[in-house]
């Protein structure tokens, strides 16, 4: 049977074809974004700072995008839970996490196992608002200051009990500062949000915690919690009466949470390229602003390779930090 010279250029222009239209979906795709809701992940659970700021950031950005944001919290290991719930999601746009530094710079380096790799298996958007923590404790804790509850936890290894929204949060964070300035051990309790930790700090289960004001000042206020001193550079509007950390010869003390928007690895770039400007116009909204300032929290946007820079220089900075720690055991 005699073949037809005219297939071969047939079969060329079929493949063709096909290739030309596969390389167009992803620009098509991406100049329908979003066309259906968007789940934004959260790894910590409901009331606790990262949650409300990613609840703010969620409304604003629906607003932006013209599409329903859904919220939705995958608490537990830290953080470690829904990092790996993202790390698996297709890489869409359409399920994104509202990452803090601790989940991804500090957990590799616990005790915690982690199913992920912070350099890889994720896409970088931007970052959007950074919250000075409070130093606060109990009522019935025998410290006015926070020179005295390092004494305190000086003269009685352990005996402080610090509660935090679990390994890697940024109040976990804040207690392993706090610890190596001081040079004393405190007694780390997990909880799943930092308001469950406050809870447990207001009825005595729990000495101490890091935390923005929102969670904290109202119960200040009512004399159920004492705030020792703010973990940053300088005071704060929201508790101006509260002293900051180097106003107390105690400058290395600094600590707060730092998040931002991350996404599966491997998204279209004109995606996340959407989505930072989308970011950029979130924070640059004087309502925003104004919901995250009255949060304690600074917000910030930034470019997906300077979001990833910190990450790598705080997962360096852990990692050396921690290492030192365990080798002083």
């Amino acid at each position: 049977m005699q073949v037809s010279p005219k297939r071969p250029h047939l079969a060329g222009a079929a493949a063709l074809f096909v290739t030309l239209f596969l390389s167009g979906l992803p620009a098509a795709h991406a100049a329908g974004y979003p066309d259906r809701p968007i789940t934004l992940v959260v790894p910590f659970g409901a009331g606790g700072i990262t949650d409300l700021v990613a609840r703010a950031t969620g409304k604003a950005l629906s607003e932006q995008l013209g599409q329903s944001i859904v919220v939705e919290n995958r608490p537990g290991a830290g953080g470690n839970i829904a990092a790996d719930f993202v790390r698996r999601a297709r890489p869409d746009g359409y399920t994104l996490m509202f990452a803090t530094v601790g989940v991804l710079a500090v957990n590799p380096h616990t005790d915690v196992k982690v199913s992920f790799d912070s350099a890889k298996d994720f896409t970088y958007i931007s970052l959007v608002g950074s919250t000075p923590h409070l130093v606060v404790v109990g009522a019935d804790v025998p410290a006015r200051t926070l020179p005295e509850l390092i004494k305190l936890a000086q003269r009685q290894p352990g005996a402080v009990s610090v509660g935090t929204a679990g390994v890697g949060s940024s109040p976990y964070q804040g207690m392993r500062v706090l610890q190596d300035a001081a040079r004393a051990e405190f007694l780390h309790v997990p909880f799943k949000s930092g308001a469950e930790s406050v809870t447990n700090v207001v009825s005595g289960q729990v000495n101490m915690t890091f935390e923005a004001t929102p969670q904290v000042m109202p119960f200040v206020a009512s004399g159920k919690l004492r705030a020792l001193a703010v973990a940053n550079p300088r005071r704060l509007a929201t508790a101006p009466d509260v002293p900051a950390t180097p106003e107390l010869g105690l400058p290395t003390i600094v600590s707060g949470s730092v998040a931002g928007l991350i996404a599966p690895a491997g998204l279209d770039a004109a995606i996340v390229k959407k989505l930072n400007t989308a970011i950029a116009g979130v924070v640059s909204n004087p309502k925003f602003k104004a919901t995250l300032m009255a949060q304690g929290t600074e917000p910030m946007s930034s470019s997906p390779e300077q979001f990833r820079k910190l990450i790598k220089e705080e997962d360096q900075r852990w990692s050396a930090l921690l290492k030192a720690d365990n080798k002083t055991r």
